[in-house]
This record gives structure tokens, C-alpha cells and sequence, in this order.
């Protein structure tokens, strides 16, 4: 396997539009090594979730955007251009197909600027391509950037017609989640963090909900939520998966947003301008507070890294009887004049959560 000589120090970086990494990937080096194996055979390979076997349970992704970022992060030395595509899990073909031309013209304006305005570079080797989210990576190769360019596509599925260039991601192994349990919390011992990981089964996206629990509540209160129940209370989410909080008046229809669609809003509001900075995020707090008077914010949203506020904020507003709070997240981030990725998918993901809790309730 050969690589590209490394870039000199003086070089300027490539053109790139990846997010930047938000979680710790202590856990991820050997799967990161592996894509960039996997790119020295293949020009294209498919990161995907390791299939559930239990229909019981929630289909929850693996951190396979963050892997993805993490491997853009980690080796963008041997890249000229790293361009990220968001699929958003798309289905329809023919509104997929506007999202990524869109994108693409993003891209060649960028080149524009960069190799001038007569220039025409050809994808090669150097260039990357990541296809995040992509609903079906059996057809995704008909919106490829032409050229031979690597392209990395994530998917929950496996796809039928991929071979050997594809790596399945799954559980963070026991030692390392409870370590990275240990590194996010102070108020776990060793054998309590050792116990909560081998429960969740070194799922990220648990891994997470888990350290955000432990923080606010403590260890009692995460092994409450992880023992499994022998209700068939189809509103009790099974043993070994955390889902928090519920929203208290949607006991009927489960809560206003999917485990699945909470986890994008949270990660919508990281990539958005609150995400950013601190004061962009103290800002759009303060106009949050200023919309749901007399409503009061829980205290422990203020605590923490800014993604650890922003998933304590959104837990609390889909744990309101109203969805007062839940609009405050989407105006408030409006207000704040920018226009950016993660802006568009909160607003969409609130204006679902507010339907499901019209839906129930009336206006």
C-alpha cells in the first residue's frame, strides 16, 4: 500500500467544509486506521452500522458521522480537498439529487477562488468525498463527483452491492467506554462506570445519554434506567437502552421526537452558529429565556462543554407539557441573522416535535 508524500508545513491547508469533531474518539483509532487501509485498495468505501439482530430494539446509529469527520480530521494532510456532502438521509431521489448540486457548486465555486477562475481540476487521488447519511449507498454512486477521487459514504445500511470495501461500526469495547465514562463524569467510581458500560454495550450515542445522566442525577439513577422492566408498557423503553427524558403528556403517542431524530436535533444545534462559540451560545441562550418567561430553564443546561448544554437543553424542552420551549430553540437560533446546515435541520426537527404535541394536544 502506497500513500501521497506527506504535506509540507508551509503548504496551505486543503479546501475543506468538514465539521469540526465534538466527541472524544479515544475508542475509534483502529476503525479510523482501517478506512484509510481501505483506501489504499478501493477508491470508494461504505462505513455502515453492524446489522441489530434484536427487533426489540431502537435502531440507533454507531457514530459513523463522527468517524467520518474524525478520519477527515486525522489524515487531511493527505488531502488537497476533503468535501463533506450531507445526505440527511434523503429518499427522494430527485430532491437528493438538488441537495447535492447544490453542494457541489459550493465546491467548484471554492475551487474557483482557489486555482482561479479558467482552472477545471479533476478530482484524483488527493480529493475526498464524504456522503454522509446516505438512506440507500446502492444508489448513491450515481451522484458521485465525477473523477478518482476517494469518497467515503455512511449509512445505516449495508447495501446489497458492496464487496470488501465497506467497514461495519459498532460498539466501543467495555474498557474504553468506561474510561471515556470516567474521563466525561466525576461522580462515578470505577466499578460503577466498568458496570454501566458492559449495559450499554459501547453504543456512543448511549455512552453519551449515560455520562449526561450520571452528571445530573448520579449512578442510581442511571442504573434505574438501564434495569430492564417486566412491564409490556409499550411507552417503557426495553432494558439496556436510554431514552431521556420522556415527555410527560405524550404517553399516548410516545414522545414528540424519535430517539433517533432527538439525537440529529442535538447534533443540528452543535454544527449551527451555538455551537460555535461560547458567546453565540450565551446569546441565543439568553434569547431562549427571554421567549418561555416565566418558564425556567433547567440550571444544569449552563453546565459543561457547549454539546453537553446543548443536549441538557434539549432534553428539558422535549420533557415540557407544551412545546413553548422547543419553538424558543429554533427562534431563537433565526434570530441570530446566520444561515447555516444545522439551522435548516433544527427548525425542521421542531416544527416535527410541535406537530406530534399539536397532534396530541390541540394548538
Amino acid at each position: 500500500m502506497t500513500f501521497p508524500p506527506p504535506r509540507s508545513p508551509f503548504e496551505p491547508p486543503p479546501i475543506s467544509n468538514v465539521p469540526g469533531l465534538n466527541l472524544p474518539f479515544e475508542g475509534r483509532d483502529e476503525q479510523i486506521a482501517s478506512l484509510l487501509e481501505l483506501f489504499g485498495l478501493y477508491g470508494h468505501v461504505l462505513l455502515h452500522d453492524v446489522p441489530l439482530r434484536d427487533p426489540g430494539v431502537p435502531a440507533q446509529g454507531f457514530g459513523k458521522t463522527q468517524v467520518a469527520i474524525a478520519y477527515c480530521h486525522r489524515y487531511t494532510r493527505r488531502y488537497d480537498v476533503a468535501w463533506w456532502f450531507s445526505c440527511r438521509g434523503e429518499t427522494d431521489d430527485e430532491r437528493l439529487c438538488g441537495m447535492l448540486d447544490e453542494q457541489y457548486r459550493e465546491l467548484r465555486k471554492r475551487c474557483a477562488q482557489t486555482y482561479g477562475s479558467d482552472s477545471d481540476p479533476r478530482p484524483d487521488h488527493r480529493w475526498l468525498f464524504i456522503y454522509d447519511d446516505v438512506s440507500n449507498p446502492d444508489r448513491v454512486y450515481e451522484h458521485f463527483v465525477p473523477g478518482t477521487g476517494h469518497r467515503l459514504v455512511t449509512s445505516r445500511s449495508r447495501g446489497d452491492t458492496w464487496g470488501k470495501n465497506r467497514l461495519e461500526l459498532g460498539g466501543i469495547s467495555t474498557p474504553q467506554a468506561s474510561a471515556l465514562l470516567l474521563d466525561q463524569t466525576d461522580n462515578l467510581t470505577f466499578r460503577e462506570a466498568r458496570g454501566l458500560a458492559e449495559r450499554i454495550n459501547g453504543h456512543p450515542g448511549q455512552l453519551l445519554a449515560i455520562a449526561e445522566m450520571a452528571r445530573q442525577f448520579g449512578y442510581r439513577a442511571c442504573d434505574q434506567a438501564l434495569t430492564p422492566v417486566r412491564s409490556a408498557d409499550p411507552d417503557t423503553p426495553p432494558g439496556g437502552m436510554v431514552v431521556l427524558p420522556r415527555a410527560r403528556d405524550h404517553r399516548a403517542s410516545g414522545s414528540p421526537l424519535s430517539p433517533e431524530d432527538r439525537l440529529t436535533l442535538i447534533e443540528a444545534l452543535v454544527r449551527s452558529p451555538v455551537g460555535r462559540t461560547r458567546d453565540e451560545y450565551d446569546i441565543w441562550l439568553q434569547s431562549v429565556r427571554l421567549m418561555i418567561k416565566p418558564t425556567r430553564l433547567n440550571p444544569a443546561s449552563d453546565g459543561g462543554s457547549v454539546r453537553n448544554r446543548i443536549i441538557s437543553i434539549v432534553n428539558f424542552a422535549l420533557s415540557q407539557e407544551t412545546p413553548k420551549v422547543m419553538r424558543a430553540l429554533a427562534d431563537a437560533l433565526e434570530e441570530l441573522g446566520e444561515e447555516e446546515d444545522g439551522t435548516a435541520d433544527v427548525r425542521r426537527l421542531v416544527d416535527k416535535a410541535v406537530d406530534a404535541w399539536n397532534g396530541d394536544q390541540g394548538p
